[in-house]
């Protein structure tokens, strides 16, 4: 499976492959529909398959962040010039949500972190 390096900046691309590059960005409150979750729904999630273990690998360009999805019991420090892994094993699908959990500036409560888990067909297609 896929890496993925979620960036709290402007822009969103993707590559295709083995690694992509994904922008994601906290929806607006005037933007949020009906049965999404405000401060922690994003407009690009991270879509992995289920039962396949994936692996986290975290760094930070400016301050140290904190990558937390709790339900998931993932906690690692993004530091700055320095990389942390963690691995993921979902036997269910779902939806996961967590956020930065570190003081790590003005915009800290603004960077959340949506892992949408389906389906291993639905993840190849």
């Amino acid at each position: 499976m896929g890496n993925y390096h979620v960036r709290f900046g402007k822009g969103a691309t993707r590559q295709k492959g083995r690694v992509a590059l994904v922008h994601s960005y906290m929806v607006p409150d005037s933007d949020l529909e009906i049965g999404q979750t405000r401060l922690l729904e994003v407009d690009n999630p991270i879509v992995l398959p289920e039962n396949t273990h994936v692996r986290f690998i975290v760094t930070s360009t400016d301050v140290l962040h904190d990558f937390a999805i709790p339900a998931a019991g993932i906690k690692i420090d993004a530091t700055p010039g320095r990389l942390n892994q963690s691995s993921f094993f979902s036997e269910r699908e779902g939806e996961l949500f967590g956020q930065c959990s570190e003081l790590c500036g003005t915009y800290h409560g603004f960077m959340p972190i949506q892992v949408e888990v389906g389906s291993v067909e639905d993840y190849l297609s």
